[in-house]
């Protein structure tokens, strides 16, 4: 469910947000770009998260789910905190609806 949801809130950034902020402000292109190309890295760490539940299910095999979801945490919070660092203040100044 959590992968969903991650998977789902980038998809509705990727196609909605930041085609949005990237039109009212083109400035924030490089960030956008990042922000895009760190989905792609997050959906390959999930896929990582999903082949290891179904590893553990068959193989018992507990300390590659651990890995796959101690990559996933630090991957998420790195992208969110850049993400915040740099969107806050654009999002509150162009909107977004």
């Amino acid at each position: 469910s959590y992968c969903r949801v991650v998977t789902g809130h980038h998809s509705l950034e990727d196609r909605s947000v930041f085609p949005h902020l990237r039109q009212r402000d083109p400035r924030l292109a490089p960030v956008l770009d990042r922000l895009a190309d760190e989905h792609e890295v997050i959906a390959g760490v999930l896929d990582r998260v999903d082949r290891a539940l179904v590893a553990v299910i068959t193989d018992d095999d507990m300390a590659e789910l651990q890995r796959a979801v101690d990559l996933l945490d630090d991957t998420l919070l790195s992208h969110l905190a850049y993400e915040e660092r740099e969107l806050v203040e654009p999002l509150a100044r162009l909107g977004y609806y």
